[in-house]
């Protein structure tokens, strides 16, 4: 398996959705807010981004709290189920997840080890990027990038 990569990401501007639990549908929501953000002087970019609001601990995915989105340019205004929120002075430590959900909890709890073992302290969310990666044959593999995030 391959080792956790680190990231200064920055500040990101971020549209999404709030979803009680893990979302039937992550595509669904992201489309909904890339349709709320028409006619405004945004611009979405980057995959289907779901950002959880505390660690995944030993609760099902039925349990979790998050925001489904994506990340914009610009100053998006919230709308309806929609919020705009600004994540500022972004590290993270971010790996593949290969496998189902229910497995989230064990690539969460290797980045969030990796991390603390290097004496960081982890912020309280984490985020879940949804890619759709093009193949030489022009198949789409989808994939999944786990991050953590640290303060510095």
């Amino acid at each position: 398996m391959a080792d956790p990569t680190f990231a200064r990401e920055g500040n990101i501007r971020f549209a999404g959705i709030s979803s009680p639990g893990y979302p039937d549908d992550p595509w669904a929501l992201e489309r909904e807010v890339v349709r709320l953000l028409a006619g405004q002087e945004v611009e979405a970019y980057g995959p289907a981004t779901l950002i959880f609001n505390v660690a995944p601990s030993d609760l099902p995915a039925s349990g979790w709290e998050c925001q489904v989105g994506t990340t914009i340019t610009g100053l998006g205004r919230s709308m309806g189920r929609m919020s705009v929120e600004d994540y500022r002075g972004l590290h993270a430590w971010t790996i593949a997840h290969s496998g189902p959900i229910k497995d989230l909890t064990s690539t969460w709890r290797r980045l969030a080890d990796h991390a603390t073992g290097k004496g960081q302290r982890l912020r309280p969310y984490w985020r879940l990027a949804l890619r759709d990666r093009r193949l030489a044959d022009g198949n789409l593999l989808p994939s999944a990038d786990v991050s953590v995030f640290i303060d510095t």
